[in-house]
């Protein structure tokens, strides 16, 4: 039989560093795209539209990159919560079949 060992609080730390970068990404591509916007402004036409579009098209990816990494710390967190709750039901569990022994049974 496997064994699953996991650390709730392990979890928790894993899904705040996720979202630290998460924040650092987004702040990074923030500053990309003012300096994007500052660039077109100096462009012929033509180019500054292909800049545009170019810039749009990182966007989208940065945007979709970005929410899969709060998705995944959204993840972790969830696993840690139902890791504890397991665990709190199984205890419980536990507790009530031992409160249903009797001690003359356990042949104390």
């Amino acid at each position: 039989m496997s064994e699953v060992r996991v650390v709730a609080e392990d979890l928790q730390v894993s899904a705040a560093t996720v979202d630290a970068h998460a924040d650092n990404v987004r702040a990074r591509y923030a500053a990309a795209d003012a300096r994007f916007d500052g660039a077109q402004k100096g462009l012929p036409a033509g180019s500054a539209a292909a800049l545009g579009a170019a810039v749009a098209k990182w966007q989208a990816y940065s945007t979709a990159m970005i929410e899969r990494m709060i998705g995944g710390s959204t993840g972790l967190r969830s696993g840690a919560r139902a890791y504890v709750a397991a665990d709190e039901d199984a205890a419980v569990a536990v507790e009530s079949a031992g409160n249903q022994i009797r001690p003359e049974d356990m042949g104390l």
